[in-house]
């Protein structure tokens, strides 16, 4: 299995385990993801595999009818395992799907080297109700979400604490500033691979060193649980992009971009 295929396999897992566990249907050309408790492309979703253009119409049907069947509206993530991104992308434009977001996903070895944090940023892994809670509060502040996503969005993630997927652990961290919140990370592990995930930082606190600090303690955290690569993916040429590229050793290994169907395509 090539590393492309890893990294993937590996996300589509996690996000296949958020809310305590969503289902995944095999279509043809592809893999739907649906969730009867979590709302959201980030847990609904089409990820193409393998498809040739002139047959998209027949993939396309398939997972609508499945997200439908969820309540769920059309959207895919494209990424190079989907075939030919460049014609496949042309094609989806002119059924009248949309681009969205273009994310890199990103990928380092692990161990680290030992990298300095800003001191007055400390880093801690949480548990427990109340901790937890706070956790979620501070994502959903930091992600600047509206309210009706905000309740969704903290019940996805936090779920994995109680219930992570198969063979995997999730660790939560918070840190904080000068002994206030200020930001949030993830670790989510499963077959010698980590994936740091909910990486966010409360506005007030933005380049200050926090980002960093959680990225540093989560790598650490990584090699403890015997991982041996690290994966994270952000928006393309995002500041997170560039600190993990130019400042923590990580290297760009592929786009994957969000697509979002016609609204008359809903069920």
């Amino acid at each position: 299995m090539s590393e492309l295929q890893q990294l993937e396999n590996h996300w589509l897992a996690c996000m296949a385990s958020l809310g305590g566990g969503g289902t995944m249907t095999r279509v043809v050309g592809g893999l739907v993801v649906t969730n009867s408790q979590v709302a959201g492309t980030f847990a609904n979703f089409l990820t193409l595999r393998s498809v040739a253009p002139e047959r998209l119409d027949l993939t396309l049907e398939m997972a609508e009818a499945v997200l439908a069947g969820a309540g769920r509206p059309p959207a895919l993530f494209l990424s190079p395992l989907a075939g030919a991104p460049g014609p496949l992308g042309d094609a989806l434009r002119a059924r009248g799907w949309r681009p969205q977001v273009r994310q890199v996903v990103l990928a380092r070895q692990i161990p680290a080297p030992p990298v300095g944090v800003a001191p007055a940023v400390s880093v801690t892994e949480v548990a427990g109700a109340a901790a937890l809670d706070l956790w979620g509060r501070t994502l959903v502040e930091a992600y600047e979400v509206n309210p009706v996503a905000a309740a969704a969005i903290n019940q996805a993630w936090t779920a994995l604490a109680s219930a992570p997927g198969d063979g995997a652990r999730a660790r939560f961290l918070v840190a904080r500033l000068d002994g206030e919140p200020a930001g949030t990370g993830l670790s989510w592990t499963q077959g010698g691979i980590t994936g740091l995930y909910c990486g966010a930082v409360l506005p007030a606190f933005r380049r200050r060193g926090v980002e960093r600090a959680t990225l540093v303690r989560r790598l650490e955290l990584a090699a403890l649980d015997g991982s041996s690569l690290a994966l994270l993916q952000t928006e393309v040429a995002s500041p997170v992009a560039h600190l993990c590229t130019e400042h923590l050793g990580f290297r760009a290994v592929y786009e994957r971009a969000l697509w979002l169907g016609p609204p008359t395509s809903c069920g």
